[in-house]
């Protein structure tokens, strides 16, 4: 059952659990950065966690990880999120430990320096990471609008944010009416209290930002990687779209997800061309994008390419396969009821965009009333159509056209 607490605070209750997650979820990331701030959400997330004006480092993360919870946060490109998930006698000390962090940091210029080390030697480890540079190149290349900023930044925006930068910033962005909570597990009625007692106004808060995918083929090369790492991208739709939304789930479901799923199955159980191969559907609220991730050897990667496109113009929907779509995830979502964390990574991408929260129960009986007419006219919005490109190479490029990447 999930209850609308108060204002922006939201409770997923998993009775005879004995853990609880907890998700502040705060409307700050890099759409929202102006060009020579590029990174300051990423590097508030870090220092955070140095210091808040009640408790030392050790003081923040200790109490939770010593009785074996989980204490982390992330940056996407519209939210910063901080999470923990304890056993559920520790609630009201990890909900206190995040509450501090996200409302009640003290930056000091010390903690800045030491935090700007940290993040400079997380930006260069990047470098070195071919799957990295290859979503760094999509969003920089292939997306126009505020989403195609950097989540970690740029190299000299790093070294230039300054401690002035950092509580005007968080200030602006950590403000209650620009927070929402979201809380998974079994809490109990005097620690459910505590939750209600938050304060999360409905006023102004960040809007949420619309950016298109551009069509073109775009490649960075990378001598130290053996292997041509391929994002393929077609437009998507978003989360606010309702009609589309269950169905997308399914096909997405269908075509990469598992080892029994479209892609994987023809791609690499059938030909040997790849080792990995992976469906996304990458949404915010009014779009998305739809991509497929595969890396290949150099002699394998058109041929990957091209056995992709071959598959979708070729595309039947099989009873087979639409039941595979249909059962795989109504599966996932009952799994997903006997985990906190994953109930949690589940919701936040709908809270955080302002889409109604659904139960569980209607998430299922929803994707039940899925057709598979349904399935193929969301077919024709996400695989139908010009298709866009990005790779990573150790040196070659490929040949390949727009004309190829059409379905």
């Amino acid at each position: 059952m999930i209850v609308k607490v108060s204002e922006n605070v939201y409770y997923y209750e998993i009775p005879g659990i004995r853990s609880v997650t907890i998700a502040f979820i705060v409307g700050s990331g890099p759409v929202y950065e102006p060009d020579h701030l590029l990174g300051i959400s990423h590097f508030i997330e870090h220092i955070a966690f140095r210091k808040t004006k009640r408790r030392s480092m050790k003081q923040i993360k200790l109490p939770i990880e010593q009785i074996g919870g989980i204490l982390n946060a992330w940056t996407d490109k519209e939210n910063t999120v901080y999470y923990a998930k304890v056993p559920s006698t520790f609630f009201r000390t990890a909900f206190n430990i995040l509450k501090e962090l996200v409302f009640e940091p003290d930056f000091t210029e010390k903690n800045l320096e030491l935090e700007r080390k940290i993040i400079l030697e997380e930006y260069y480890s990047e470098q070195e990471v071919p799957e990295q540079r290859l979503y760094n190149k999509f969003f920089e290349t292939l997306i126009e609008g505020p989403h195609s900023k950097s989540i970690i930044g740029k190299e000299e925006t790093i070294k230039n944010i300054t401690l002035k930068d950092l509580k005007e910033f968080h200030y602006e962005m950590y403000s209650p009416y620009n927070v929402k909570i979201f809380v998974a597990g079994n809490v109990s009625k005097g620690d459910l209290k505590l939750l209600k007692s938050v304060e999360l106004h409905d006023g102004i808060k960040t809007a949420k930002h619309v950016s298109r995918l551009k069509k073109g083929i775009v490649f960075d090369k990378f001598e130290e990687t053996q292997q041509f790492h391929i994002l393929l991208s077609h437009e998507s739709t978003g989360l606010a779209d309702e009609e589309s939304l269950y169905p997308a789930l399914v096909l997405n479901t269908i075509l990469g997800s598992g080892m029994s799923s479209l892609l994987f199955e023809k791609v690499r159980e059938r030909k040997g061309l790849v080792y990995d191969i992976a469906t996304q559907n990458v949404q915010s609220r009014e779009w998305g994008v739809f991509t497929i991730y595969a890396a290949a050897s150099e002699k394998n990667a058109e041929k990957v390419i091209k056995e992709i496109f071959h598959i979708f113009r070729n595309f039947q929907l099989t009873k087979k396969l639409f039941n595979y779509g249909k059962k795989r995830l109504l599966g996932m979502l009952e799994l997903a009821t006997e985990s906190t964390s994953a109930l949690t990574s589940l919701y936040i991408q709908y809270v955080a965009n302002d889409v109604e929260v659904r139960t569980i129960e209607e998430f299922v009986n929803n994707i039940k009333q899925v057709t598979e007419s349904d399935v193929m006219r969301v077919f024709e919005k996400l695989i139908a159509g010009q298709w866009s490109l990005a790779y990573v190479t150790p040196g070659a490029q490929l040949n390949v056209t727009l004309e190829d990447l059409v379905v």
